[in-house]
Parts: structure tokens; C-alpha cells; sequence
């Protein structure tokens, strides 16, 4: 077997995958450092890539010939934090159909005793002539290529802290360095470091003392997010009560145009 090319975010964040003779992919993540956001608390963006490409494959394997799929909708719900001395998540893939046009595949990010640790979907659009298909189609299990530190650290994230308008509304822009383990293979900022970025970003805009409980995060792509100069990504809370709040996350070319936009849910008191 040739070695894997693969040089992108799920290895960097210690992503592998393995798969058995009837087609079927196992996937495995470990509970490291690359969960945890800046404010030292579990971050449900850690998760992102794994659904992004765990329920994206299934998407893509099922996709009519010639086709290439890119995801157009994530969404991801964490139900419970890892357990203390987890090995390592899992994810268990349901897809649910084609319409001919679009492709869709919902699941469980599972930890190492079977336990549900968060629910995801993602719905993947069928493309032509964007690129050859049979190239990636097979690639070999890639290995573990875990980056040191935090999740901001391992997606090259620096997190800046605004004040905007007559109120001093709270803003977070999130600026992810050009960092080629971070792009898709058409070169393009990763769907699911997008999703782990503006997990963060939308985290970020509500007070640190507050006891989070669960989280969501539901995220539009509108088109490609080029990655060939710094990307910024901008939260801004939308409500901001005792017991949740709700952000908004954009990012947009170097033209204005929005490129893709989150909504993050944070569930606990103040």
C-alpha cells in the first residue's frame, strides 16, 4: 500500500481512520489538549472536524460517479463532556438519502464506553469537474500527526476582543493564519476548522464565568473560504441572558462577500 499524501487538519488534530472490508470507516479522535479552548474550558469546536469529515465521507462514498462533494451545512450539538479518562471519540454514521443534488448524513460522536457524547449532520453537495475524484477516493489511513497544544494553538488561531458602537458591544475576531494543514484538498480553509473556529470565536463573546453546561453550533457555508493570506472570522452576540446566549459568527472574502456564517449556543448560568 502506497503511504498517504494527506496533509491536512484531521491528523494535525490526531484524527485517524481505518476501514474494514465491507467499506464501512471507523473513525477515532483523542482527548487531548486540541479540546480544549482558551479559556480552559472543553470546547464542542474540537469536535468539528471529526463530524465534518467522519459524516462527510459517508456523504462522499455514496456520491454518483465523477462527482466531488463539498459541505454545505454542519450541525453540532454536545450532549455530555467526554468522560474523565477517555482513550479517545468515535463517531457512528446514519445516512439518511440523496435528493440527486444534495447528499445528507446525521450521527453520534461516541466515546470509548459507547457513550453519546454529541450529535451532528452534515449535508454535502454533489459537484462536477472541480477536480478528480479518483485521486482521493484511495487514499490511505493516514497517520496520527496530533499537534501540541490548545485547540486556538493546533488551528493557528489568535483571538482579538472588540468594542463597537455607542454601547461598546462585545466583539471576537478570530484571525486563522495561512497554515497549509488547515486547507481542504482544493486548497481551500477546512468546513470543519471553519466550525471549530467560530465555535471558539462565539464562545469567546460571552463571559468566562459562566458555567457552561452544552453547546450548539450550526454552521451555513455560502461559497470556498481561500486561505491564502490571514482568514478572519467575527462573533457577535445575539442574546446574552442568565441562563444562554447565542452568537453570530461571519467570515468574508477580501471582497466583502460572506463566505460562511455560524450561529453558536451556549447553555449555562452566569
Amino acid at each position: 500500500m502506497r503511504e498517504s499524501q494527506h496533509h491536512g487538519p484531521e491528523p494535525r488534530l490526531g484524527l485517524t481512520f481505518s476501514q474494514a472490508e465491507d467499506g464501512s470507516v471507523s473513525w477515532h479522535q483523542p482527548v487531548a489538549d486540541q479540546c480544549v479552548d482558551p479559556s480552559g474550558r472543553f470546547a464542542t469546536g474540537g469536535l468539528a472536524v471529526l463530524v465534518d469529515s467522519g459524516l462527510g465521507a459517508e456523504n462522499h462514498r455514496r456520491r454518483p460517479k465523477g462527482m466531488w462533494t463539498v459541505t454545505t451545512e454542519l450541525r453540532l450539538d454536545l450532549i455530555a463532556r467526554p468522560r474523565e479518562g477517555s482513550t479517545g471519540l468515535g463517531i457512528r454514521a446514519d445516512h439518511l438519502g440523496d435528493d440527486g443534488h444534495c447528499l445528507t448524513t446525521r450521527g453520534e460522536v461516541i466515546d470509548d464506553d459507547g457513550k453519546v457524547v454529541a450529535a451532528g449532520l452534515v449535508k454535502s453537495m454533489e459537484l462536477a469537474g472541480v477536480v478528480d475524484p479518483d485521486d482521493y477516493d484511495d487514499e490511505p489511513p493516514w497517520p496520527s500527526a496530533l499537534a501540541p497544544g490548545t485547540l486556538a494553538e493546533v488551528l493557528c488561531l489568535t483571538l482579538h476582543e472588540r468594542r463597537d458602537g455607542p454601547a461598546g458591544t462585545l466583539a471576537v475576531e478570530a484571525v486563522v493564519a495561512p497554515e497549509p494543514a488547515l486547507a481542504n484538498p482544493l486548497g481551500n480553509l477546512h468546513c470543519g476548522v471553519f466550525a471549530a473556529v467560530a465555535e471558539v470565536a462565539g464562545s469567546a463573546v460571552f463571559s468566562h464565568e459562566r458555567q457552561v453546561s452544552s453547546s450548539s453550533l450550526d454552521v451555513r457555508y455560502v461559497r470556498q473560504i481561500p486561505l491564502v493570506g490571514p482568514v478572519t472570522v467575527r462573533a457577535e452576540a445575539v442574546h446574552d441572558g442568565r441562563s444562554w446566549g447565542i452568537a453570530q459568527v461571519v467570515t468574508r472574502d477580501d471582497r466583502g462577500r460572506v463566505c460562511a456564517v455560524a450561529s453558536v449556543t451556549v447553555y449555562g448560568r452566569r
